[in-house]
């Protein structure tokens, strides 16, 4: 399931860079059709030397601008989401495999250690003494320890 949403993120990461680029593309064409020095120009009423034209204001293009530049960060946003995306999938987990290690793992050596007795305590008399069983068996360690390799990566 990790790969089709890596797969379904760099989709979608792609289109909004393409729908983005489209957009400010084509927003410009619009500022460029709709400039009211040009838009003065085609109209016939004002190539009569007689009458004067002009735009009492200009165009607020704020709105459109900003509607731009919140698709390019949609894009950025999807495109940093890719790199999370990836490492839920199994090229992030495989990479170990494909760069194994230069120098060899040391082998540990047998693990000797020595037994251990516990000693009794006695609580008889509401006091301690260094005497007695409370019925505890004596424990104690005995064999080696080897190691196959790590356990975990």
């Amino acid at each position: 399931m990790s790969m089709q949403d890596f797969i379904v993120t760099v989709v979608f990461s792609f289109m909004w860079l393409v729908s983005s680029s489209a957009w400010a593309k084509g927003l410009s064409d619009v500022k460029v059709a709709t400039d009211p020095d040009e838009v003065v120009l085609l109209m016939s009423a004002c190539k009569v030397q007689t009458n004067k034209c002009g735009s009492a204001y200009g165009p607020i293009w704020s709105g459109l601008n900003t509607s731009v530049v919140f698709g390019y960060l949609n894009f950025v946003l999807w495109a940093g989401n890719i790199w999370f995306v990836f490492k839920e999938t199994g090229w992030h987990k495989g990479g170990a495999a494909r760069y194994p290690s230069s120098a060899p793992e040391k082998q540990a050596a047998p693990f000797n250690q020595p037994s251990y007795n516990q000693g009794t305590f006695d609580q008889s008399g509401g006091g301690f003494s260094g005497s007695g069983d409370l019925g505890q068996s004596e424990y104690s360690q005995v064999g080696t320890y080897t190691s196959s390799g790590p356990t975990s990566y």
